[in-house]
């Protein structure tokens, strides 16, 4: 088993959100079509033929591609990172999603993720601090995956509370304090809060 960290920004949007909320985990250049029925010596010509791209960059891209559909293999691992947060996910088969289209800013190159949990960035060890900086679109951990040390520092699944803060902008501890406020508003004297209270709560259990 391997451990990867991939970019979660791509065309200079974040996709940390979307990545958890619909469980997968993507790379750009989508007008080269589905990798996995393209002969690797074709994908160069594909790349050319569709992007501007200096043979340093055709080179680097070719190998993040090579490792996102090839290297990569169903059960490996892969972190994402936000400011706070990095997310451990179990790596399922690549596929080519190209349902809404192929435009730049669209993610059709994908891998299914089981997202296990997420640790906060401080906890990480030294070893996972230096791979989850590292610049690279995709990186490999090249140590034994025991040395990332990620089972002891998992905060359980990611809930629904977590992607809803991800969602909002609003951390998941503002959200805790504020479903506090809205439970001892419950038992309010006055039953028009009391009312409000339980609406409010309803909503937030319909997300």
């Amino acid at each position: 088993m391997n451990l990867y960290h991939i970019q979660s920004t791509v065309h200079g949007i974040n996709r940390v959100t979307s990545f958890l909320e619909d469980n997968y985990i993507g790379i750009a250049w989508s007008s080269t079509g589905d990798l996995e029925h393209t002969p690797p010596e074709l994908w160069k010509e594909q790349l050319v033929q569709h992007y501007p791209l200096d043979e340093a960059e055709l080179a680097s891209i070719l190998a993040t591609l090579h490792m996102f559909v090839n290297l990569m293999q169903d059960g490996d691992n892969v972190l994402i990172s936000d400011d706070e947060w990095t997310y451990v996910g179990d790596i399922g088969d690549y596929y080519y999603d190209d349902s809404a289209g192929t435009e730049n800013e669209l993610i059709c190159h994908r891998r299914g993720v089981t997202w296990l949990g997420r640790i906060p960035r401080a906890e990480l060890n030294d070893k996972v601090q230096v791979l989850q900086n590292d610049s690279a679109i995709l990186a490999k951990f090249e140590y034994p995956i025991s040395q990332a040390q990620l089972d002891r520092g998992l905060a359980g699944s990611i809930t629904a509370e977590a992607t809803n803060s991800l969602s909002t902008g609003i951390d998941e501890a503002t959200i805790q304090t504020a479903l506090r406020v809205l439970r001892e508003a419950l038992h309010s004297e006055e039953g028009e809060l009391r009312i409000r209270a339980a609406t409010a709560i309803l909503q937030y259990a319909k997300q």
